[in-house]
């Protein structure tokens, strides 16, 4: 009985293996990494290149590999100059550790095993570390012991669940203030229409009454209809906001360079004092978004930026760390208020549960006050601010446009110990290329 799958529809191994979602390590019997999948490269940010031909407890236990090679070179250096050998005829061992006693046992016992919540330094300058889960599972191939290494990034995981976990609380708090919104917009029209109305009836009650009293008595009541109009047309536009626009994304082409060059023209010119640096990749792809909207978002991401680096925080200010931070700019006359823009591919991005093979990032990065730690997961929700003449809804605003074209924005602020120049927040938007919407 023929097969009923032909040979030419099953793929080669190591092609199904390369679009993996796991990234996958191929280990020789010394430890030394052979082959990597595309998905290694992601997940360790580091390129294929410098992994092959390296050991993997460089990976695993940079440290118990350090300690193991010292001692090593000890043990030859004794073994040198109480033999009188030449250093190249005495073996070197496999570097000795308790992780690679670990791959010991494993390849004796054919048996795999499993580390969870282990942190992996991606840059060692940096400190950057990534926290992941691994498996070893010994093999055999062409009659040689090899390993083979799985690891998944738990660091994507928890950032998956924390994002939809956020969204669904924006989307309940963005819902019951539009509920709220809607149930007050009406009785503020109908005070307005009543102030206006007395109004009305001062106006004409002063053009027929000489009686100078009563004059000023009048005058006195209209100024405080006028107040009452400008207070509930200020209460209006601000419902108008909290509402949001029921305009649909006019989707179109946009070079992101665009709006964002549009934006920075019209904000830096306030802002003399503030050092611009920008980092483009100008061979970005178009992506379908709507130009407007995305111009209020960049709007609102360098207004607050360039405000946070210039301002200066009276000591009555409510946010007590934010005062502190400002009062050190303000006697540092090394303080350099600087904002960099970034643009970048980020390849193989999750954004809500959707997979993006290539997503476009753009980073908002200042060295101004920072944000208060106690703020940082809840600036997004409508009327959260840090300033004492915010309102609140300038960020609520950049999360519902960002939601609209379907991607995700992420924020972060560090404020090093002992370094009041190296203060940073940031800002990092992704955007898909293409909308779902479009390609249906």
């Amino acid at each position: 009985m023929a097969s009923p799958v032909a040979p030419n529809d099953v793929p080669d191994s190591a092609f199904i293996v390369q679009h993996l979602y796991t990234a996958v390590l191929w280990v020789n019997d010394d430890l030394i990494i052979t082959w990597l999948n595309g998905q290694a490269e992601q997940l360790l940010a580091v390129s294929r290149e410098r992994l092959l031909g390296q050991s993997i407890l460089t990976l695993l236990a940079p440290e118990g590999l350090k300690k193991s090679l010292s001692d090593n070179v000890d043990n030859l250096s004794n073994k040198y100059s109480d033999n009188h050998l030449k250093p190249n005829t005495v073996r070197q061992k496999r570097p000795t550790s308790s992780l690679n006693d670990r791959f010991s046992q494993a390849q004796k016992y054919q048996q795999p095993f499993i580390d969870h919540d282990h942190k992996v330094t991606l840059q060692p300058s940096s400190g950057v570390a990534v926290s992941i889960d691994y498996s070893v599972t010994p093999v055999t191939y062409q009659q040689q012991a090899y390993f083979i290494i799985e690891m998944w990034g738990k660091d994507r995981q928890s950032r998956i669940t924390e994002e939809q976990r956020q969204q669904q609380q924006y989307d309940v708090a963005r819902h019951m203030l539009r509920s709220v919104a809607h149930e007050v917009k009406n009785p503020l029209a109908g005070i307005r229409g009543a102030a206006q109305l007395l109004q009305r009836q001062f106006v004409k009650f002063s053009e027929k009454n000489i009686n100078k009293n009563l004059q000023k008595t009048t005058d006195k009541l209209r100024s405080y209809t006028d107040i009452i109009i400008s207070e509930t047309d200020r209460l209006t536009q601000l419902i108008g906001q909290l509402l949001g626009s029921n305009q649909l994304p006019n989707w179109q082409a946009v070079n992101i360079h665009e709006p964002l060059e549009h934006v920075l023209t019209l904000v830096m010119n306030n802002y003399s004092q503030v050092t611009l640096k920008r980092d483009y990749d100008l061979s970005l792809p178009e992506l379908d978004a709507d130009k407007d909207q995305l111009i209020q978002v960049f709007l609102n991401l360098v207004n607050n930026a360039c405000e946070a680096m210039t301002e200066q925080y009276s000591p009555n200010n409510f946010e007590s760390d934010n005062s502190k931070v400002s009062n050190i700019q303000a006697e540092d006359d090394n303080y350099k208020p600087q904002l960099h823009i970034q643009t970048r591919v980020a390849f193989q991005h999750t954004i809500g549960s959707q997979q993006h093979k290539q997503v476009l990032q753009i980073t908002i990065t200042d060295n101004g006050s920072g944000i208060n730690p106690a703020l940082i997961g809840q600036i997004f929700f409508p009327m959260v601010t840090s300033r004492a003449a915010g309102t609140g809804l300038g960020l609520s605003i950049v999360q519902d446009i960002i939601s609209r074209h379907h991607g995700m924005i992420d924020v972060s602020s560090i404020q090093f110990k002992d370094d009041n120049q190296n203060r940073q927040t940031r800002f990092t938007l992704y955007l898909p290329f293409n909308q779902p919407a479009l390609d249906t």
